[in-house]
């Protein structure tokens, strides 16, 4: 929701460190639990598969069309990424 490449007039990074290249901290996430399901695999001997981050895919998007929806009512159909407070705050008052 925050993390955004920038790059000046000459293809500089202007978001080159963890000062100026925004990342999510803990008072930015809501309370959430974590579970684990096991599911082995028949396939192998030793029950095991890869799934990387195939879980967490899915909740980008889902959050941006969540605030493009919230936000319809006025005119609104489109938002880029990053979802920044700057960009909602502009497009509510265009």
């Amino acid at each position: 929701m925050l993390e955004e490449f920038r790059y000046d007039e000459w293809a500089n990074p202007l978001t080159g460190n963890l000062v100026t290249y925004l990342i999510p901290m803990a008072v930015n996430l809501p309370l959430f639990e974590v579970g684990h399901t096991v599911t082995p695999t028949p396939l192998n001997e030793m029950g095991v598969k890869g799934i990387g981050e195939a879980a967490t895919v899915g909740s980008t998007p889902a959050i941006q069309n969540a605030v493009v929806d919230a936000l319809s009512h006025l005119g609104i159909e489109h938002l880029d990424m990053p979802l920044t407070a700057g960009r909602v705050w502009e497009a509510i008052h265009r």
